[in-house]
Parts: structure tokens; sequence; C-alpha cells
């Protein structure tokens, strides 16, 4: 290719659209297999820096200065859910972990303008990563664990299914979105296990007791809905898969009902993960059941465990418990 052509070649891509480039990227994370909702996130992160840079923006405004701008003036924000289709403004900044979120999404677009030859070096390299805070899990109690399940009446249809809901949720440590997905072929009640599809379509096997496979077969057998589209577990009553709004608004409901207002799907995970490490679970079986490709976050319920069991130990200390009176000193 000649010096003349590769001049033109670069003279074009420098006029290349910043909504362009953002297209190709979240395509080429298409055809790598990314989740549609990845690739949704991926383009709504990359589509508010390129408002940011302006009208039409191109590929030569893409900069570090830029980045940092718009990261400084998401760090600034007074309002949440701006432009939001279904949300109202709500007082209040984003929080550290949606900035984080952003500067990730840049991250891995400046290095796919690399390797796709758009630019030589990242324009984001030195973009740094806000610090997050150390995450604050409250896990749930025993007592608040029998209060809810003291609220469900598992003889009809919504509270079969409730109970199959909560069991699960608490006893296998999965995700929403994979238990409102799961099939009822990937239940496998002779060997008390399911197979689930979680982040990046990776493929995992979760065991699960003997009183969760029982209200498993409770509900399948006699209220579970013929149904109608596909063939998951979790139904509503038309036969149609339960949508993850639908299940946050089920547990919300029950929250309310047992006085645990703070319930929601994920704390059940966050239970599962700390109370398996505190009963005598190993750190390796828990990663691969929670679906993590690494031990960071592990670690994080390592910690909690760790600090439960110190809690629990200074309320139920034996020594502590016996009320035991120092002695009197020795005299000389």
């Amino acid at each position: 290719m000649s010096r003349r052509t590769l001049e033109i070649l670069r003279r074009e891509r420098m006029e290349m659209p910043v909504s362009t480039l953002i297209d190709l990227f979240v395509s080429t994370k298409r055809m790598e297999g990314k989740a549609p909702k990845t690739l949704t996130w991926y383009h709504g992160m990359l589509s508010k820096y390129a408002q940011h840079l302006g009208p039409d923006p191109k590929l030569p405004d893409i900069s570090l200065d830029s980045a940092r701008g718009f990261i400084t003036g998401l760090q600034n924000r007074t309002t949440r859910f701006t432009d939001h289709p279904n949300r109202p403004d709500e007082e209040g900044g984003l929080s550290a972990q949606t900035v984080h979120g952003y500067v990730r999404a840049l991250k891995v677009f400046g290095s796919w303008l690399v390797e796709e030859d758009f630019t030589a070096i990242s324009p984001f390299t030195r973009l740094k990563r806000p610090k997050l805070p150390q995450p604050m899990i409250e896990i749930l109690s025993d007592t608040e664990i029998k209060t809810l399940l003291d609220q469900i009446n598992p003889r009809c249809f919504l509270g079969s299914r409730l109970m199959v809901i909560v069991l699960l949720l608490l006893d296998t440590g999965m995700r929403a979105n994979e238990l409102c997905t799961l099939k009822l072929e990937h239940v496998y009640m002779d060997d008390s296990k399911i197979k689930v599809w979680g982040k990046g379509s990776k493929e995992r096997i979760i065991p699960f007791g003997a009183r969760t496979r029982k209200a498993i077969m409770r509900y399948a057998q006699t209220f579970r809905p013929e149904p109608q589209r596909d063939d998951c577990l979790i139904l509503s009553v038309e036969g149609l898969p339960l949508t993850t709004n639908g299940l946050f608004q089920v547990i919300h409901r029950l929250g309310k009902r047992a006085g645990v207002p703070r319930l929601h799907p994920h704390l059940f995970r966050h239970t599962f993960a700390v109370k398996y490490l505190m009963n005598g679970g190993d750190v390796m079986s828990l990663r691969l059941m929670l679906g993590h490709t690494d031990l960071s976050t592990v670690q994080i319920y390592m910690h909690l465990a760790e600090s439960h069991i110190q809690i629990q130990h200074a309320r139920f200390s034996p020594v502590d418990r016996l009320g035991i009176l120092p002695k009197r000193k020795c005299s000389a």
C-alpha cells in the first residue's frame, strides 16, 4: 500500500464520528459473545461520554483531558436518573460504583481503539479509577430468615412459588436474573443440583439442600402452571417467565410483611456466601458456586464472615457469660 493511500486512510479515520466508533465497538463485543445487557451498558456509558464531547465529535476529540473532565462532572453531579426514560430526577450524586463503571467502560473502549489501529496508544491509559468505599453488607440473621419463611403459605400457588424463590436464592446464592431464566429441565431433582448460565454466558452447577428440593417438588408437581412460552421453573399465573422486575417486587413485598424492609434478591446472595463460609465452606468452591472468575470479590465475603464470627463471639463468649468476678489481689 502506497504512502499516499495510507495517508488518505489515516485522514478518513480522523474524520470518523465518535458515535460510529461506539457502534463498531459494541458490534465487536457482540461478536465476542457479550450479553445483551452488557452491550446496552457499554453503549449507554460511552454515549454519555460522546455527549460530553459536544455536537458531532470526531476521533481526535477523544482525549485523556476530555475523559477527566467527563468523570469530574459525573462526580460533581447533584441529581440522579437524569434523562432516564422510566424514572424522574432524584436529588443526590452518583455513587462511586457508578462513576467507577464509566471509567471501566472508557478504558475498555480505549484498548479497543488500539487493537483496531484507530490510535497508537489508548487515550485513557492514565485515567484513574475512583477509589471504591469498602462495602458494608449486613446479611440476614437467622431470626430474620425464620420470620420471612413464617410469612409464606406454601399451600397455594403464590406461596409455593415464593417459598421456592426464597429457598433457591438463599440455598444457592444465584443471581436474580439466573433464577428468572432457570429452565425446569436444568433442575436435576435426583442429584439436587441446578445448571445456570451466569454473566458472560458461563455455565455452572450449584447444589441445593433437601428442604429446597422438597419445596421445588411441591411447587412443580402441584401448583406450577402450564408454560406458555419458555419452560422456566418460575412462572407467572399466566404461565409466562417471571421477569427480574417482577421478582424484585415479590421479594420487596415479602420484606415489608416480615418487617425486613431492606430485603432484595441480592441480599440472599450475600447471606448465602457469608453463612457458607461461617459453616465451614471453602473459598474455592464458593467462588465456583457464585460464578466469579477470581477471588477478589469472594475475599469481601471472607472478611464479612470473620466480622460476624467476632460479633457472635462477643455476644456468646462462654467465659464472659459465666459472670466470673475477678478475685481480690493477694496480700503481700
